[in-house]
């Protein structure tokens, strides 16, 4: 018997439905494993203008972006006032790659911490030190919702972003707060403005003002991390980091995210480990530094000012 030809393309387009629907799945299966999903926004893209417009000099972002520190780069962008004026990629990553972020994660959860206490949802007691894991069980207890909902109805969503996922260590298990989040390259730029900008994105504020300040101060005894970020005296390499108030997320491998407020500046880079050796020395200061000297002006001191007492009594 023959088979119409539309029966029969109608039957391949409900195929490759399927295939769609199915293709998590299937991923999963070839060695993702469980996720809890983090939705996103419109996912839209950041504003660009020229270098010089934003008084940095093309050739010299150029040279950083072939520095031997930047070997092997995978992404390099450099973020002055929420606009993006470089933009250098290799080894088949672009701004639309996921990553997993390793501990990048961490300022996501520090983050999300201060809206939780700004909404009474997490009592002022969790605040005592930084611990991810007691953090994200603070805020689900306080919100009655899952951390990656939390996460994502209050601060990924707000940002635009595009829909990211928590890798689970097995199926039903917490998600946890210190690592395994998969996003875009570039949404970590999103990242970026609420930490330059005292909480605020795209004129708007999603993180509580004074925040962003209380997650720079020290915890640790030594002066080297803040709450769900690292701090100027953390980074590694031949010489200091070229501002005082430069900040920093250290993830996998040579990915890194530092954040100079002074200059309001980001600059994040991504490269395969020399040799593929994770603990291979590498100068973690000498490329945000060329990045900052690329600079034609002098660095202007800005204060966001301290609202933290308002946000909470005693700080």
């Amino acid at each position: 018997m023959k088979v119409p030809a539309a029966l029969i393309g109608a039957g391949a387009v409900a195929l490759i439905a399927a295939a769609l629907l199915l293709w998590p799945a299937l991923q999963d299966r070839q060695g993702r494993g469980p996720r809890a999903l983090v939705t996103g926004g419109d996912a839209g893209g950041l504003p660009r203008v020229p270098a010089p417009q934003e008084h940095l000099d093309p050739a010299a972002l150029e040279a950083a972006g072939r520095d031997a520190s930047a070997a092997e780069l995978e992404a390099l962008i450099v973020l002055r006032h929420d606009y993006i004026v470089y933009e250098r990629f290799g080894h088949a990553v672009s701004a639309d790659t996921v990553i997993d972020s390793g501990a990048f994660a961490q300022a996501l959860v520090g983050l999300a911490t201060g809206i939780a206490a700004h909404d009474g949802s997490l009592a002022l007691q969790a605040l005592n030190g930084f611990d991810p894991a007691r953090l994200r069980a603070a805020i689900e207890a306080g919100a009655r919702q899952s951390y990656p909902e939390y996460l994502s109805l209050h601060l990924w969503r707000r940002l635009n972003a595009a829909p990211a996922w928590i890798a689970l260590p097995s199926p039903g298990a917490a998600a946890p707060a210190d690592c395994c989040f998969h996003a875009r390259v570039a949404d970590w730029l999103r990242v970026a403005i609420v930490l330059l900008d005292d909480g605020r994105f795209e004129g708007k504020s999603v993180v509580p003002p004074g925040w962003v300040e209380r997650m720079r101060r020290p915890v640790s005894a030594d002066g080297t991390v803040g709450f769900g970020i690292e701090l100027a005296p953390a980074a590694r390499g031949a010489e200091r980091l070229a501002a005082d108030d430069a900040f920093f997320l250290r993830g996998p491998g040579r990915w890194r995210l530092w954040l100079i407020p002074t200059l309001n500046m980001a600059v994040l880079f991504g490269a395969r480990s020399g040799g593929g050796d994770e603990s291979a020395p590498w100068d973690e200061t000498r490329l945000p530094n060329l990045v900052i000297r690329a600079l034609s002006e002098p660095p202007s001191q800005r204060s966001v000012g301290s609202q933290l007492q308002q946000l909470v009594p005693g700080h």
